[in-house]
C-alpha cells in the first residue's frame, strides 16, 4: 500500500522472475466498472469474498510449478483486510492455514515520501501504515519469517529480493 511494491515487482519480472498481481485493484476496477457490490463501500464481504478465492486460484494455479514465483499479496493479507473493514474472517484464517507459501516473505513497510492516493488507493497513509503493521503481525502469527525490504532505490530493492531468494534456496540446498 504505498511502499513501492508494484514497482519493484515490474523490476523483477524484467530479470526473467514470475510475479503474481495482487487481486485487489483488478476486483475494485473489475466491479466499479460493472457498478458491482464487491467494493468495500458497498459490500466489504463480497469484496473480501471475491478476493479470498481469485488469491486461492492464484495459489492453486502457481505453487506447483518448478519455479520461484513472486506473489504480490498472500492469503493471510485477506485476514488484515478482515479486520480492516470488520468483516467475518473464519473463511480466511482457515485459508491461511490450509495455503502455505515459503516461509520467508518479503516485507514493503510503508514509504510516506512515495505514498499516492488513486482511483483504488483510497487510504490515508496513517492507515495504510497501520494495516501494514497489522500484515506483518498477520504473518508472524502464522509462522513465516519476515524480511524487511530496505527503502533504496526500486532497482536496488528488486536485486536484494533476487539475492535474498538465493540465500534462502542455498541454504535448502546444501
Amino acid at each position: 500500500m504505498g511502499a513501492g511494491k508494484s514497482t519493484v515487482l515490474q523490476k523483477i519480472k524484467e530479470k526473467g522472475f514470475k510475479c503474481v498481481e495482487e487481486p485487489a485493484r483488478e476486483i475494485l476496477k473489475e466491479q466499479r466498472k460493472i457498478n458491482g457490490n464487491g467494493v468495500p463501500e458497498k459490500n466489504a464481504e463480497e469484496f473480501n469474498y471475491l478476493m479470498l478465492q481469485r488469491m486461492i486460484r492464484q495459489y492453486d494455479s502457481n505453487i506447483n510449478k518448478n519455479e520461484n514465483i513472486i506473489f504480490d499479496r498472500g492469503i493471510p493479507d485477506i485476514i488484515g483486510y478482515s479486520q480492516l473493514l470488520n468483516t467475518k474472517r473464519e473463511s480466511s484464517n482457515s485459508a491461511s492455514d490450509e495455503f502455505r507459501y515459503n516461509k520467508h516473505i518479503f516485507l514493503f513497510k510503508g514509504w510516506k515520501e512515495i505514498y499516492t492516493n488513486d482511483d483504488e488507493r483510497k487510504m490515508s497513509y496513517a492507515l495504510a501504515e497501520s494495516f501494514g503493521e497489522n500484515i506483518i503481525k498477520i504473518y508472524q502469527r502464522l509462522g513465516y519469517s519476515t524480511i524487511d525490504v530496505p527503502f533504496i532505490p526500486a532497482e536496488e530493492r528488486a536485486s536484494f529480493i533476487i539475492d535474498s531468494i538465493g540465500k534462502i534456496f542455498d541454504e535448502k540446498c546444501p
